[in-house]
């Protein structure tokens, strides 16, 4: 996973709650091929960052994610 500064991650999820991407359920069906639907002016770095915390989301491993850390890819529980 790439290492992302808290600069991106907050710029890029304020991109996200401004267009009504605000709850969990939301976050867990974004799918690659929708993000051009929500917003046409993602960068690639955006994209990638999304789908990352996305995982982290369904890994509920969000601390994991902001810290830097690899997303532990065989639990969900932890």
């Amino acid at each position: 996973m790439q290492k992302y500064t808290l600069n991106q991650i907050l710029r890029t999820l304020d991109k996200l709650f401004k267009k009504d991407i605000l709850t969990t359920k939301q976050f867990k069906n974004i799918k690659w091929e929708n993000l051009d639907e929500i917003d046409k002016n993602l960068t690639p770095i955006e994209k990638s960052l999304i789908m990352d915390f996305k995982n982290a989301v369904l890994r509920k491993q969000i601390i994991e994610f902001l810290a830097g850390k690899e997303i532990d890819k065989e639990s969900e529980d932890k």
